[in-house]
Formats: structure tokens, sequence, C-alpha cells
């Protein structure tokens, strides 16, 4: 059944309602249907807000977590673990995304967890910006952790005997994290741009 939109409305107000509104407004006007382009608008914002959100907090904790290790033992480790981010930062984000597609794709439709195309679809692209967007942050938190690991603080501290657990997230990184908390920010708008 088709429905018209605009006369829905109409009756919903003067017959349902009876608010007094007989006539809508739509602010962007609507579709040939009489669908409101504001409220579609606004739909697809609503999830690309959520969804950038979500990817900047799971790259944060793992860019973090990663760039903290790595900055703070340093030598071999973080040799190792700089190598390992190069490789995987070397691959560009559409190839991990047509390889998703094609791969996790065929598997939903195999196993038939998911009957909406729009969830595999967000899940897809959920996998492939995080599997590459955490390296930014890692590099980052690596840095500020370069930076502030040999301060006179972080010497006193580990002379009083404090971990290095204690060292790294109760010294070094309140010290670095207004850098990565603003690039945690601007992650927001590039997964939108994306």
């Amino acid at each position: 059944v088709r429905v018209e939109y605009y006369e829905y409305y109409i009756y919903q107000h003067t017959q349902v309602k009876k608010d007094g509104i007989s006539e809508p407004l739509f602010i962007f006007g609507t579709t040939d249907t009489g669908k409101d382009i504001f409220a579609c608008l606004a739909y697809g914002a609503r999830f690309s807000f959520i969804f950038a959100s979500v990817v900047a907090l799971v790259n944060f904790i793992v860019g973090v977590a990663w760039g903290s290790i790595s900055g703070y033992f340093g030598g071999a480790l973080d040799l190792a673990m700089e190598r390992f981010c190069e490789v995987l930062g070397a691959v560009p984000s559409m190839i991990v995304i047509t390889l998703l597609k094609y791969h996790v794709g065929r598997f939903i439709l195999e196993k038939a967890l998911y009957q909406l195309v729009d969830v595999q679809s967000a899940l897809i692209l959920f996998i492939a910006f995080f599997a590459t967007g955490w390296i930014g942050m890692a590099g980052r938190t690596r840095m500020q952790f370069y930076r502030f690991k040999n301060q006179e603080y972080v010497l006193a501290a580990r002379t009083l005997g404090a971990s290095d657990a204690r060292i790294m997230f109760k010294h070094i990184f309140p010290n670095g994290i207004g850098t990565i908390v603003t690039s945690v920010a601007l992650i927001i708008p590039s997964m939108i741009y994306s």
C-alpha cells in the first residue's frame, strides 16, 4: 500500500490529535509521495553521529592501550609494534571494505544471522574503520609517552617504587591526554565524511 504522507499528516492532526494543525510545514520540502526530507536527513545524521562516536571510542581505547605500551617500554617491543602498525596502515581502507563486503557478506548470508542489509553494511564499515583507524591514535599516544616518560616526576615515581601501570596511567597519560582527546574529536567528522 502506498502511503500518501501529506494526507496522513492532515488526517492525524485534524481527526486524531485535533490540535488545530491543518497544513503541515516542511522545512526542506517533501518527496513525490509527501515524505519529509528533513526527517530523512535527521534520521541519517543520527546514524552517522552514533556510528562515528562508537568508532572513535573503540579506536581511542585500542589506540591508547597499544600506543602506551609501545611508547613506554620502547626498544625491540616498540620496533615490532611499529612495524605491525606500518604494515596494517599501508593497506588502503577501500581494499579492506571491499574484501570485508565480499567475505563477511557471504558468511552472513550463508549463516542467515542478519536479515537486513543495513546491519550488514554497518558491521562491515565498523570493522573496516576499526581495522586501520586506531593506528593514528596509537601513534599519537606513543609520541606523548616518549615525550613524558623521562620527565623528573616519572623518574621520582619510579624511584619510589611505583609500578609500570601506575606510572603509565597515573603520571604519563594525564599529561598527554589533551592531544589525544583533540584527535578523538577530529575522528568523528572524518568518519562521517568517509
